[in-house]
């Protein structure tokens, strides 16, 4: 009974102390230090929330950039299912671009399917649909993906947010 009674009071403080103070410690240091990360990292325009930055969202029209494929699948990169996948991606991404060579991320999906960015090339790809939808220069596209364009920090990539860049162009 002894023991029990140690056990269920060491219970009963390690709760306390990890699952109430330490809880409140690191959420209290993430709101002082990171406020828009420890708050979803949202993107607001006129006041109201549109979204986040680290969470994908699908767009529809043609006026708009698109991102990686929200299907997730853990098909092996050399099944058949993969590769009829991969194909009608492909095929439907040339046909709504007018283009031939696809970039690889417009038709593979990401590991969560929340990915919310795409290569600086999956975004020129677009260029020319989304000025003729828009009635737009291109020009003015590439400058607003070079705005928005971040570089990898292990190497010289490009990339950008898909949210972001759509922003930018409703703001056009």
């Amino acid at each position: 009974m002894k023991k029990l009674g140690a056990s269920l009071r060491f219970l009963l403080f390690s709760l306390l102390i990890f699952g109430g103070l330490y809880t409140l410690l690191v959420t209290g240091v993430g709101q002082l230090l990171f406020p828009n990360q420890a708050n979803g990292s949202v993107l607001e325009k006129n006041g109201k929330i549109v979204g986040s930055e680290l969470i994908a969202q699908t767009f529809e029209g043609a006026g708009y950039f698109t991102g990686r494929s929200p299907e997730v699948s853990q098909l092996s990169p050399v099944s058949e299912k993969q590769k009829e996948l991969l194909a009608a991606r492909t095929n439907e991404a040339q046909k709504a671009n007018s283009a031939v060579d696809v970039p690889n991320d417009l038709v593979t999906a990401s590991g969560s399917g929340v990915d919310p960015h795409i290569s600086f090339e999956a975004a020129e790809f677009q260029i020319p649909r989304i000025a003729s939808e828009r009635k737009l220069s291109e020009a003015a596209i590439h400058d607003i993906i070079e705005k928005n364009s971040q570089k990898d920090w292990f190497s010289d990539r490009k990339f950008v947010n898909v949210l972001a860049l759509n922003l930018a162009l409703d703001d056009q």
